[in-house]
């Protein structure tokens, strides 16, 4: 896919927009979670090698299998936080479940002194705060009148970033792969993984699905993962960090208003202040001064 045309803010503008939409697509899905991320993961893999192969970008053989373990360790946490975050979307709003998700920066900074010996800085601190209590308004815990399935998909979705987080820091250790190198291995070890689950547990089965059904999971693996996914690391290295953190939070205000505007989900007046302190404390955490 060419889109030179495109500078790469607008490019990696574009992969965030496609990622806020799983939500809306996976509703439309009738499919259970695990085989689901199943062929997300194996068709995300397929249409990033041939990305791959299209870009001329090869393997290094003798630093995948340096690095074998930590791949992995995080193509497992990469299915499990998959099978989780779609789960999510059976129990609760879109909204809802993507903002409980991007609770993974969170996760990240309480894990960070002990995992990189870094030192929390006051602001991130009280950001950090602001988003867990806009997570708990978000989730109905405080004062709204979420019922039992509303917290079931609160959990499955902060399983999700709890993975996600893991993803990352273990990602953040593995250096001297290509992006694309890298994400078509964890997405391969996650597809055994889940592909293996379901065979041992006789998951798969696809007797629900019908043709609208395949094909947004097409749409699902190979434009929501594969293609997304070589947009944005095509843009990464020419957007500032600065912008890039900035940027990533354009993926729950799209899920946020699918939800409200298009999908016409109910949310409460707390709700909506939770979604306001969720992204106001991410968003603020990653300003500099």
């Amino acid at each position: 896919m060419d889109l030179t045309f495109l500078s790469p803010r607008s490019r990696m503008l574009l992969a965030l927009v496609i990622f806020g939409t799983i939500g809306l697509v996976r509703r439309y899905i009738p499919l259970g979670s695990v085989p689901l991320a199943f062929l997300r993961a194996a068709l995300g893999c397929l249409t990033m090698l041939f990305l791959m192969r299209a870009g001329h970008i090869p393997f290094h053989w003798d630093k995948l299998k340096d690095r074998a373990p930590k791949l992995l360790l995080s193509g497992l946490l990469l299915g499990l936080d998959w099978v989780f975050f779609f789960e999510s979307f059976n129990h609760t709003t879109v909204a809802i479940a993507t903002l409980c998700y991007y609770m993974a920066p969170v996760f990240m900074l309480a894990a960070a002194p002990l995992v990189f010996r870094e030192q929390i800085t006051r602001r991130k601190m009280v950001c950090g705060a602001i988003t867990v209590g806009g997570m708990l308004l978000v989730s109905g815990v405080l004062g709204s009148s979420g019922d039992v399935g509303d917290i079931t998909g609160v959990f499955c979705a902060l399983a999700g970033a709890f993975f996600y987080a893991g993803i990352i820091i273990i990602s953040k250790t593995i250096t001297g792969l290509d992006p694309y190198e890298q994400t078509s291995v964890q997405l391969g070890t996650a597809a055994f993984f889940l592909l293996l689950y379901c065979l041992l547990t006789g998951q798969l089965d696809f007797h629900t699905m019908d043709g609208a059904g395949w094909g947004l999971t097409m749409l699902l693996g190979i434009v929501h993962t594969g293609l997304a996914y070589g947009i944005y690391f095509g843009s990464l290295t020419q957007v500032p960090a600065q912008t890039t953190a900035l940027l990533s939070y354009v993926d729950p205000v799209v899920a946020v208003c699918i939800s409200v505007f298009l999908l016409q989900e109910p949310i409460t007046g707390l709700q909506l202040a939770g979604v306001l302190l969720v992204l106001g404390g991410m968003i603020g955490g990653e300003r500099r001064r």
